[in-house]
Parts: structure tokens; C-alpha cells; sequence
């Protein structure tokens, strides 16, 4: 009999481990899937495109007779073209460079004439096209008031070239999306549109003469964008700036589309 119990009661011991060492086996089975998805996670989140191309912002002080400029400019790097890379780069600079002598030469002073840029912000960057957003002041000495600019540069790398608005865009069905409100005001003066009206704002540009705005291409979390800068009056702040989504916008070119392919 006593036997018999010391064999029942072994028997009970063992079935009770078997259990426990089957549950631990199960609950680390289980776990497995949710490691294997933290890995595959992990795998695809270090992925990262071979980069076409880096962007520096540069700084320069630029000295003049009658100014001083504190120039900021992009200029690319490791692009496998290099005679492509010298020629986009130059566009850059020239081109910051005579928005600069523009302001200072309509700054309405012979001398002490200051020239700031605060930001310059690459707002588009694809094989084909890279845009930017330039902002900035110039004030003279002993004037009572400094001038807020903005400035877009826009150069399509493959051409090597500077693009202009018209070849973007079809003007008139741009004009009239703006002035239907289409596009948001994102900088500038903050009463503008109660004190003035988008067709007031763009009926200073003017095809016939190849007159337009500035301008420049935005990827926003991957929604691309048309940015449009307009001239203002001293007192409506001088510039502003409005942006517009710019999917299955009919008026955006065949050119553009080519662009951001």
C-alpha cells in the first residue's frame, strides 16, 4: 500500500512539470512572431536610398562701396556628374548674388545699405529639379523702415538651367485658381487678405511682358506644392508668400510633370 501511494505520488510530480515546462515552451513560442516583427521593423526602417546628392547651406560676407551683404546660399555635392554639379552651383550663386545687388540697388540709398538673409531652405530636392526658399531684409542707414523679401531659385539639374515660372505653368489657368482662393497664405502679413485681394496682388505680373512671380516647388510629407511669392506695398509688409497643392492641377505643364517623375 505504501508503495502503491509513493508511486501515485511521484507520478503526480512529474505530470505537474511536464505541464509547467510545456506552458514556459508555449509562452516563448508565442513571443516569437512578435520578435521576428520588431527585426523585420528594424531591417526596413535602417534601409536608406543611396543619396543622388547633398545639399551645404554656405554663408558669405559680401563687402561693396555702399553695402553690406550677408549672403546664405545652397551649393551641391557628390553628384556623379561633376561638370553638371560646377555649372548648378554657379546658377545658385549667381543667381543669390543678383537678387542681392537687385535689393541693394533699389534700396533707395547711396551708402550704408545692409543686406541680411535669415534663411534659405531647400524646399524641393529630386534627380531632376531642386527649389529653395531665400528670406531675408535690407534696410539703409537712417531709414525709418527695412524691407522683408523672399526670393525662390529654381534649377532643373539635368538641363542645368534656371526654370521660369511660365514654363511651369499655364498662366491663365494659374491666375484664375489664385483668384479663386485656391492657394493659402503661409508668410507675411498676417491682415493681408482683409486689407487687399488676391486679384489686386496678382494683376502686377503680366504674361505679355514676361513679367512673374517668384516661385518655388514644396515636397510636403510627399505632397508637392506650388509656392508663389508676391510684392506687396510697405505697409501690407512688403511680401507674402501662398502655397497651393498642385496634384491633377490642370495648368501645371508637361515640363514640370517631366520634372518631379
Amino acid at each position: 500500500m505504501k508503495k502503491l501511494l509513493v508511486f501515485l505520488m511521484i507520478t503526480v510530480i512529474c505530470f505537474f512539470m511536464i505541464s509547467c515546462t510545456e506552458k514556459e515552451e508555449t509562452t516563448e513560442s508565442e513571443s516569437l512572431p512578435a520578435q521576428e516583427s520588431v527585426s523585420e521593423t528594424e531591417t526596413e526602417m535602417a534601409y536608406v536610398p543611396v543619396e543622388l546628392y547633398t545639399v551645404e547651406i554656405k554663408q558669405e560676407t559680401v563687402e561693396g562701396e555702399a553695402y553690406t551683404a550677408n549672403m546664405i546660399y545652397p551649393q551641391v555635392s557628390g553628384y556623379s556628374n561633376a561638370e553638371i554639379e560646377e555649372k548648378v552651383n554657379a546658377l545658385i550663386y549667381s543667381y543669390a548674388k543678383k537678387k542681392m545687388e537687385t535689393a541693394v540697388a533699389n534700396a533707395g540709398s547711396e551708402l550704408g545699405i545692409f543686406y541680411d538673409v535669415d534663411s534659405f531652405n531647400v524646399t524641393y530636392k529630386g534627380e531632376k529639379l531642386i527649389s529653395a526658399l531665400c528670406r531675408g531684409s535690407v534696410s539703409a542707414e537712417g531709414s525709418a523702415y527695412t524691407k522683408n523679401f523672399s526670393f525662390g531659385i529654381n534649377i532643373d539639374f539635368e538641363r542645368a538651367k534656371l526654370i521660369g515660372f511660365d514654363e511651369i505653368v499655364s498662366y491663365n489657368g494659374f491666375r484664375k485658381d489664385f483668384v479663386d482662393g485656391a492657394f493659402r497664405q503661409t508668410n507675411g502679413y498676417e491682415n493681408l487678405l482683409s486689407e487687399t485681394t488676391t486679384n489686386d496682388l496678382i494683376s502686377q505680373y503680366d504674361p505679355l511682358y514676361s513679367i512673374y512671380p517668384d516661385f518655388y516647388i514644396k515636397s510636403d510629407n510627399g505632397t508637392e506644392k506650388l509656392g508663389v511669392i508676391t510684392d506687396t506695398i510697405q505697409v501690407l509688409g512688403f511680401v507674402a508668400e501662398f502655397e497651393c497643392k498642385i496634384t491633377d492641377k490642370k495648368y501645371m505643364t508637361d515640363y514640370y510633370s517631366g520634372l518631379v517623375d
